[in-house]
């Protein structure tokens, strides 16, 4: 990094100075560890306690760079080239790093800018600060941690002769296969990215905020590669723009960073026009990086649905037959919510849509966001026909649930470029039908789920709740229908594209074969109502609770166990979630409850629970 250690500039007389001066060397050497230890990382996105690697470590008040708001105003929209060769704004990659390294967006209550710009000014005042996220038990083991520690610094991944510590157990995870990787390699090597990101930052070679003049490739780089590269004629305002920079953060001059950020604008512009953003795309992500609709949403979403579903338990407890209307006040307040949180996140959809420069459906975090678009939709739709409030009460809980999942850690939220195959107007024609029968389905599974919790109740002289499932049933079916023909559509699209990229229709790849097997899963299930022992609302609901374990392994199990030319489609997961076991047990748990209620209990009194109607209902 050049000009290394400004922010500790103004206090050189200091022990703490003095002590931080031979940071920087360890901190090369460090990184040269690392990058021996490990392949250059393809990406760069991505408290105190008495431990000073406590879960509470964060950066001190006095000592992290604090920015005003104009002077972030003027830094975020500054343009960064990552390693995948995406232009970016520096306010995006910013967030990214920090969500990376630290496994927060706000990491101390910090800005992200701030605290990656902090890490490249001054990169000695952070070497013992836990500030790289370490989650495995046994990496905290082997570095020394307190088992209750979140965060660790770089100074405890250097051993007493100056060396990374993790190196041996980092290059054996390196030589193992993949698929023979235990959990706790995968999470060294996920930590060791994260130690690179970090230590690769306060070098400012993460910053890649320099065109390369001349370059044929159109390739952006560090003031350090860059600097290596030119004569020194040509690196002089480059470096002159760098020193700028770095002197205005360490002074905290508002007026000089603002300068320092047009002087950057003004080289990007000279020698990088070719590949920078429109306005409209750059202000879309940086529009969308402030609102960060997507998550803000999920709390409308959960507050509707719960509305609404009081609402339908209400007129099931009264035993109303009609439905609402919006002169009803909290039947209002659900529907409206649920509009609005639906709006919000369709205009955040089109807002990344602006951003990338193409249709957001490449990888599982934009495709569970269109699926939970679908979710809410379908939800208003069929809503509008009910007014029961069931249907868009579950609409919006779904919705906030697919929301939440694409929020776990292994689901990418960074835009990246597109893979070559998807890189077609087929991912429009094709991805959008299959991933919106999803939707479709999974809110069939939890209708589904309603009816099946609805037979708990059975008995004699209820028929208002035999009402309610034989309505319910009704719009299970509608739903399940349309996403089943939404599926078969969507997988002859599929096939159609496999032959203009493949050459073939079909290749029982594994995303086609359990495409298929959805398919025939839930097309039995829809014939189910003309067969006469099955025509029932209870065989329906078990059959469509139980089918949605095909569209679960289609979209994620394809994607993260099995590989296949649709692997792209995913990313690594360490291994299933507990909770994944307990769900399963959970629906097994339903299924064999409500059988026992359905076989046991009849609606008519003194009657016969197995004796049914000539059209086959009990």
């Amino acid at each position: 990094m050049r000009r290394r250690g400004c922010g500790a500039a103004r206090r050189r007389g200091t022990p703490a100075a003095r002590q931080r001066a031979a940071v920087p060397s360890a901190l090369a050497a460090l990184l040269l560890a690392l990058a021996l230890a490990s392949p250059v990382v393809a990406t760069a996105d991505a408290g105190s306690s008495p431990s000073p690697d406590s879960a509470a470590a964060g950066p001190a008040q006095g000592d992290a760079l604090a920015l005003t708001p104009p002077a972030r105003a003027a830094l975020r929209p500054l343009l960064v080239q990552d390693y995948q060769g995406r232009m970016k704004p520096l306010d995006t990659l910013s967030r990214e790093l920090a969500i990376k390294v630290t496994r927060s967006e706000r990491f101390g209550g910090r800005d992200p800018l701030d605290l990656v710009l902090g890490w490249a000014l001054d990169p000695g005042a952070w070497w013992d600060r836990p500030v790289i996220a370490v989650r495995s038990a046994e990496l905290k083991a082997r570095l020394g941690l307190d088992p209750d520690a979140t965060h660790v610094s770089a100074a405890r991944l250097v051993d007493e002769d100056g060396g990374y510590r993790l190196r041996a157990a980092v290059d054996e995870a390196l030589r193992t296969p993949n698929r023979d990787l235990r959990r706790a390699q995968r999470m060294l090597l996920s930590f060791n990215e994260r130690a690179q990101l970090f230590l690769m930052t306060t070098r400012q070679a993460t910053l890649r905020l320099y065109p390369l003049p001349g370059d044929p490739r159109r390739a952006w780089l560090g003031i350090e590669e860059l600097a290596a590269r030119l004569g020194p004629e040509d690196r002089a305002p480059f470096l002159a723009a760098n020193a700028m920079l770095l002197d205005a953060l360490a002074a905290g001059d508002e007026a000089a960073i603002i300068a320092a950020a047009d002087a950057h604008q003004a080289l990007q512009h000279e020698h990088g026009a070719a590949v920078i953003p429109s306005p409209a795309a750059l202000g879309a992500e940086l529009l969308l990086n402030r609102t960060a609709p997507f998550r803000r949403v999920i709390w409308p979403y959960l507050v509707a649905g719960i509305l609404l579903l009081g609402v339908y338990l209400a007129a099931l407890a009264g035993r109303r037959e009609s439905g609402y209307t919006l002169r009803h006040p909290l039947y209002l307040a659900g529907v409206l919510l649920l509009a609005l949180a639906f709006l919000a996140e369709l205009g955040g959809f089109v807002l990344r849509w602006l951003a990338a420069g193409r249709a957001p459906l490449s990888n599982g975090y934009e495709t569970l966001v269109w699926i939970s678009l679908i979710v809410a939709l379908t939800g208003l739709l069929f809503e509008r026909r009910e007014r029961t409030g069931l249907v868009a009460a579950l609409g919006a809980l779904l919705t906030a649930g697919v929301l939440g999942v694409s929020l776990l850690a292994f689901f990418d939220p960074a835009i990246g470029p597109l893979v070559p195959v998807l890189d077609s107007p087929w991912l429009i024609i094709h991805v959008t039908v299959v991933t919106a029968s999803y939707g479709f389905l999974g809110l069939s599974a939890l209708l589904a789920a309603v009816v099946l919790l609805l037979h708990l109740g059975k008995g004699p002289d209820r028929a208002p709740l035999r009402a309610a499932i034989g309505r319910l049933h009704g719009v299970h079916q509608r739903v399940l229908l349309a996403g089943l023909a939404l599926l078969s559509v969507g997988t002859v699209l599929g096939a159609v594209w496999a032959n203009e990229s493949w050459g073939r229709y079909w290749g029982w790849d594994a995303k086609e074969t359990w495409s298929l097997v959805s398919i025939l899963v839930y097309a039995a299930v829809a014939h189910f109502r003309f067969l006469p022992g099955l025509a029932r609302p209870w065989p329906t609901a078990a059959g469509s609770f139980a089918a949605i374990a095909a569209v679960i392994m289609t979209y994620f199990g394809v994607n993260y166990f099995l590989s296949g030319l649709h692997s792209y489609a995913g990313g690594e997961l360490a291994s299933v979630p507990n909770w994944v076991g307990l769900a399963a047990l959970g629906m097994a748990a339903l299924l064999l409850v409500s059988w026992e209620f359905e076989s046991r209990r009849s609606w008519e009194p003194d009657a016969d629970p197995h004796a049914r109607d000539e059209g086959g209902r009990a």
